[in-house]
């Protein structure tokens, strides 16, 4: 199962109190959309959201800005996350495949 990761300190804890097991850990990636997205996560999902992330998107004031703000944080996310962890699923929020790819092209090689 996986679960969007926005805040690292959250997947560090985590990461700190699952290392005796030894389990692999793949970091779900959710580009986000819109600030209303981000809000959504938070408060529907409960998936902790920086304040910093939600600053950005409610900045980015309309779908094109907030699209390419969302990407930019994806793939942040992912550079910051990727040597924590086994590795990073990537969605493609409602179907916005290119999205997704656009996240991946931060992957780079291992």
């Amino acid at each position: 199962m996986t679960q969007p990761v926005f805040d690292l300190r959250q997947i560090e804890t985590f990461l700190k109190r699952i290392e005796s097991f030894r389990i692999p850990v793949i970091a779900g990636i959710w580009p986000l959309t819109s600030y209303r997205n981000a809000e959504f996560m938070v408060n529907e999902l409960r998936v902790p959201v920086p304040e910093e992330f939600m600053e950005r998107m409610r900045v980015a004031d309309n779908p094109e800005k907030s699209r390419a703000e969302g990407v930019r944080i994806a793939q942040k996310m992912v550079q910051d996350v990727r040597p924590m962890v086994d590795g990073v699923q990537l969605s493609a929020p409602f179907g916005r495949y290119t999205m997704a790819i656009e996240v991946a092209e931060a992957i780079g090689s291992r």
